[in-house]
């Protein structure tokens, strides 16, 4: 499990936030602070890959962004393939994986992502292994924020494994009370978190 300390090292900001995805919450985080000590990391990759071991995953997929660096570091110790989620170009949320030799259908895949908020990311790459005839069976990340776990089991209907939790609210764009409040956007404090 991921410490608190580690959520502290991704250093926190409360506001309103424009997420880079189409939504809008009241937490922002740097996520390449949790990436620049990989050895940080080796327990809570140990503890995600021991919950993908449960689901007898083929492959671990991750988003080309930190997810893919914590998939990659799961899929070795798992000795199971890596398959990146490259962000579909022109969209917020979408992504698409590379062609695989022979394929991946059928394929049983764990979804693993440095930290699910909204869960447009995850969502996206289940989206994205479906199409290719893959099974997403179940998600691990470092981190979920507020009502992460609900939003993804309910919307992928597979279980979800954070190593720690961080209380917070997204809200799509159209629909954030923030707005409607006239509360204007806090300036992101770095550009590296979503």
């Amino acid at each position: 499990m991921v410490s608190w300390d580690a959520v502290r090292r991704a250093q926190p900001s409360w506001g309103h936030f424009e997420l880079g995805t189409g939504y809008h919450g009241d937490v922002w985080l740097d996520l390449d602070l949790l990436l620049h000590r990989p050895a940080f990391l080796r327990q809570p990759v140990r503890w995600m890959a021991g919950r993908l071991r449960e689901h007898a995953v083929d492959a671990v997929c991750g988003p080309v962004e930190g997810g893919a660096f914590l998939a990659y570091a799961v899929s070795d110790l798992l000795a199971a393939a890596f398959l990146p989620g490259y962000r579909t170009p022109g969209e917020t949320a979408g992504y698409q994986l590379r062609p695989v030799p022979g394929g991946i259908g059928g394929w049983r895949v764990g979804i693993v992502d440095d930290a699910v908020n909204a869960g447009t990311a995850v969502t996206a790459c289940a989206e994205a292994l479906r199409a290719e005839g893959a099974l997403p069976v179940a998600v691990a990340s470092l981190l979920a924020l507020g009502d992460a776990r609900t939003v993804i089991s309910g919307q992928l209907g597979v279980p979800f494994h954070p190593a720690a939790t961080l209380p917070s609210r997204t809200w799509p764009a159209a629909q954030c009370p923030l707005c409607a409040e006239g509360i204007p956007l806090t300036p992101a404090p770095s550009a590296s978190a979503r």
